[in-house]
């Protein structure tokens, strides 16, 4: 496509009208504010139990790990069954998890590998809700509400992790960290009563043609390796997640080498909530009006490394406070524009699918690099991690330009139907293959160049949505006869190809029309491969 639309506006208040959303988003942002509350507790307990500040930082770790390896099989069992049991069988194992801990921190029974252990399953429990949660997002509020939706969403993160610290900081002090895993098990409880009583309409299958599990696997996998514009936002994004974590990561270390309390971890980490949730309101939106998200994201890092670089300098609480305040709000916005580019590029067919590859870059890149940073303050100290990590973040925006993700923005992914229908002889089954499909195009020589630019991109969109080989033959009889060839597994998987045909897909293929010369539209010929077995010796 070319050149830019403008912004679009979140208008992001307006989707709570959606009642079925409000309702899930409140109990999300109930369950969050547990989870941060839980999070905070189980960080500070941990520094208690040890010096090891590797052990501190494989917190982060731990809590990440399960879903860079879960998040894609869960995405894909979100493509497939009903989502909402996924979610409640989910939360319904968090809550034994975390009656564990309760019972654990009531008896003081509680050691580093019970804390990394418990944190590791409830990632687990994690991993096959968040995928699950986004595909809900965009089945429930559609395409036109879903920035405002996942503004929102960003918006229920900064609200908890403005109030979850807070409280979490308040119980501690008063009673140790068993209050907070229990309140942490009451916000499961109301998501499984929420989501028990919700009744999701049932939906739109495809019937004989729909995939199974390892198969839309592979299909995910697929359409990430040939989406140039989902491999620029998930770079961009994973090395932000790799170098803006450290701040986090490291300020139970930070508060401890200062000697400060708990209290004060969790005035920190509730200015780092506030500060994002006060961007989400009054900042965002503004920015999105006026900028494109290539300029957002990069004015956004280059504050956040400036503000990591100052926190290595500071010892004053109300500074420390300030600067955590403002570094929220530059990781609300970069992580808001990352993810509105994500889901922006990611078709209803396979967007849980791609939702759960999204979440391993992030959650992969916070995982390793809290690790990382944990391994730096080991061998110097938390203020050389930061500063490191800081020069990191400026180094991410000199792969802007080749890494833009407003092409993101810019897609349209709405079903297009423009493939026509099959006039066959015969009919074969979803999987019978694999098929060879072959369109023949008329071009004049002096097109072949530019005719063979454009079917490049054409190459790609046929990878992406199926195909497993794709080739273009010219005919040394004819030169201006070509001959465009793709390989697909199955002919219920060409079938899939078709419905998955967008309106940016049906541009690309009339850009390579043009240069059709018949008076016809290509001829377009389907053939089943066929296993004939060896050939019998002569006797």
């Amino acid at each position: 496509m070319s050149g830019q639309s403008p912004p679009q506006k979140t208008g992001a208040w307006s989707v709570l009208n959606n009642r079925t959303f409000r309702t899930l988003w409140i109990a999300n942002v109930a369950s969050g504010i547990g989870s941060v509350m839980h999070d905070t507790a189980a960080v500070w307990t941990m520094v208690t139990l040890t010096n090891s500040a590797t052990l501190v930082t494989l917190m982060q770790t731990m809590s990440s790990l399960p879903l860079f390896l879960l998040a894609l099989p869960a995405g894909a069992l979100a493509d497939i069954v009903d989502r909402r049991k996924v979610i409640i069988a989910a939360q319904i194992g968090a809550l034994a998890i975390t009656a564990m801990l309760v019972i654990g921190s009531w008896t003081d029974q509680l050691s580093p590998p019970v804390l990394l252990g418990a944190t590791f399953l409830l990632g687990i429990t994690v991993a096959f809700t968040m995928p699950t949660w986004q595909a809900l997002l965009a089945e429930i509020v559609g395409k036109k509400d879903l920035t405002g939706a996942l503004t929102l969403g960003s918006i229920g993160v900064n609200i908890s992790r403005a109030l979850g610290p807070m409280i979490a900081g308040v119980l501690l002090a008063a009673s140790g960290p068993t209050a907070a895993f229990l309140l942490n098990g009451v916000s499961f409880l109301g998501i499984i009563i929420v989501l028990s009583r919700w009744k999701r309409p049932a939906p739109v299958m495809t019937g004989a043609h729909s995939e199974r599990m390892l198969g839309a696997i592979v299909t995910s996998l697929r359409f990430t390796r040939h989406s140039p514009v989902i491999q620029a936002v998930l770079v961009r994004n994973g090395l932000f997640a790799f170098f803006a974590i450290a701040p986090v990561a490291l300020l139970p270390l930070i508060v401890r080498g200062k000697n400060l309390a708990a209290a004060d971890f969790g005035m920190f980490m509730s200015a780092y909530g506030i500060g994002g949730l006060l961007a989400a309101f009054f900042l965002l939106p503004g920015l999105r009006e006026k900028f494109s998200s290539d300029r957002i994201l990069a004015g956004a890092t280059l504050l956040f490394a400036v503000l990591a670089a100052s926190l290595s300098f500071l010892d004053h609480r109300l500074a420390m406070a300030a600067v955590l305040f403002a570094a929220g709000a530059a990781w609300l916005v970069s992580m808001s524009t990352l993810a509105v580019a994500a889901q922006s590029a990611f078709p209803n067919w396979v967007r849980a699918r791609s939702s759960a590859i999204h979440l391993i870059v992030v959650q992969g890149s916070l995982a390793v690099g809290a690790l990382v940073w944990g391994q730096v303050t080991s061998h110097s100290d938390p203020a050389l991690a930061l500063r490191i990590a800081a020069g990191g973040l400026i180094f991410t925006l000199m792969l802007a330009r080749g890494f833009a993700v407003q092409p993101a923005m810019q897609l349209d992914l709405a079903p297009s139907g423009h493939w026509g229908d099959h006039h066959l002889a015969f009919e074969p089954g979803d999987d019978d293959g694999p098929v060879v499909i072959s369109l023949e195009y008329r071009v004049k020589e002096e097109d072949i160049p530019s005719f063979t630019t454009a079917i490049a991109r054409l190459r790609t969109v046929r990878l992406r949505d199926g195909a497993f080989s794709w080739l273009l033959t010219q005919d040394l009889e004819d030169p201006t006869t070509l001959r465009e060839t793709f390989h697909v597994g199955s002919w219920g998987e060409h079938l899939r190809q078709h419905e998955r045909a967008t309106v940016d897909d049906r541009r690309i293929e009339e850009a390579v029309l043009v240069f059709h010369s018949g008076g016809e539209a290509p001829k377009i010929t389907h053939h089943l491969m066929k296993n004939v077995g060896k050939i019998p010796r002569s006797p």
